[in-house]
Formats: structure tokens, C-alpha cells, sequence
């Protein structure tokens, strides 16, 4: 019996070459059109009044973590220094050519209302308003560099079983909204190079 040799067509194969070198050739592209990161950032404290439970307090803390690490500008991960390896954190980041920050987050309330359900509802309501702060100062000098300003409230229908869990997932969309506008704010500032508020050029000194 002759044996049998399955043979690729010459055609399908160079379409196959040519297809990998085209991908190869984008993510190449790809890579070469992100930007470098510029910048380094460590989370530092969370600071609340007794209004905001640690949980939140938690949250808020990845919120800014997640929001600042989806920027191509930021590094978070350049090795495992802990607080007392400032000198070894300053000679990495030297050697990368990345400004190092700590990012502290400070809220400045949060306000939670109870209304009676709207005409014609049965579910109470639920009114949350969240006003944050976020703030850079330099490592290792902790000189301020930038800040920014976050503020958003919701509102919805709360059961009268589930209202605290409901309640608190409302102040996690209200906390990721005010941090999403508290960073872009931060780094718009930084880009221009300003660490007072942003509208504070506006009220200048009333000439005698």
C-alpha cells in the first residue's frame, strides 16, 4: 500500500506567513505609538472623616490606583520597595527617568439623604453626594505638585432588605465617578505644571 503525503498548498501557506508578518508589524506599531511612562505613582493615605466606613475608604484607594494605572503616562510597578526603601525606590526611578508621587486621597464628605418614595412608588430613595480630593507630592521631597477636585451624586430606589448594600454600592459609583474628575483635574495640572486649585488664577488680588 503507498503511503499517502498531505501536502499544504504553497498559496495557503505564504497567507499564512504573510498574515503573521502583518500582525507581527502591528503590534510592533503598536508599541512603538505608546508612550513611554513619564511618571511613577504609590498610593499613600486615604483620609476621612467618621462618615466614610473603611471599606469605602478602600475603594477609593484602588479607584485612584485603577484610574491612574489605565494611563499609559503612569507606572505603578517598578519593583517591590517597601516605605523605608525610599533611597533604593529614588535610584530605580532615577535609572527609568520617571518622576516618583505619592497620591494621597482626602474626601471631603460624603452625604447620604433618606427621601420618601417618589408619588405613586413604594421604595424609599437613597441620595448620596461624594466630594473628594486628590493630591501629589514629590518623592522623596513631599513637595505638593498637583491636586484635583472629584464631586458627584446619585440617586435611586432603595428595598427596605437590601438598603445597606444597595446604599453602599451607590457611594461606589458616586466615589469612581468624583475620582475619575479628581485625577483627570490632577494630571491636567501636572501637565501644565500647576499645584494650586485650578480657578485660583481667576480671583486675583483687587488692585487699591
Amino acid at each position: 500500500m503507498t503511503a499517502t503525503t498531505l501536502r499544504i498548498p504553497t498559496r495557503r501557506r505564504s497567507a499564512w506567513s504573510l498574515g503573521a508578518g502583518l500582525l507581527a508589524l502591528g503590534l510592533a506599531a503598536a508599541a512603538a505609538a505608546a508612550p513611554a511612562p513619564k511618571y511613577y505613582f504609590r498610593l499613600g493615605e486615604v483620609k476621612a472623616g467618621p462618615d466614610v466606613g473603611e471599606p469605602l475608604k478602600a475603594y477609593a484607594g484602588e479607584a485612584v490606583k485603577a484610574e491612574l494605572a489605565s494611563r499609559p503616562e503612569w507606572a505603578s510597578d517598578v519593583g517591590n520597595f517597601g516605605p523605608s526603601d525610599t533611597e533604593a525606590l529614588v535610584a530605580e526611578l532615577k535609572k527609568r527617568n520617571l518622576r516618583g508621587f505619592s497620591v494621597v486621597v482626602r474626601f471631603e464628605h460624603l452625604k447620604k439623604d433618606i427621601k420618601e418614595p417618589a408619588p405613586g412608588a413604594r421604595r424609599k430613595r437613597v441620595a448620596l453626594d461624594v466630594k473628594l480630593s486628590v493630591f501629589g507630592t514629590t518623592i522623596p521631597e513631599e513637595k505638593l505638585s498637583f491636586s484635583g477636585d472629584g464631586e458627584s451624586g446619585v440617586e435611586a430606589e432603595v428595598s427596605d432588605k437590601g438598603s445597606d448594600a444597595e446604599t453602599e454600592a451607590l457611594a461606589k459609583d458616586a466615589i469612581k465617578d468624583a475620582v475619575k474628575q479628581a485625577v483627570d483635574q490632577a494630571v491636567m495640572k501636572l501637565a501644565v505644571g500647576k499645584a494650586a486649585p485650578m480657578n485660583e488664577s481667576k480671583h486675583g488680588k483687587k488692585k487699591k
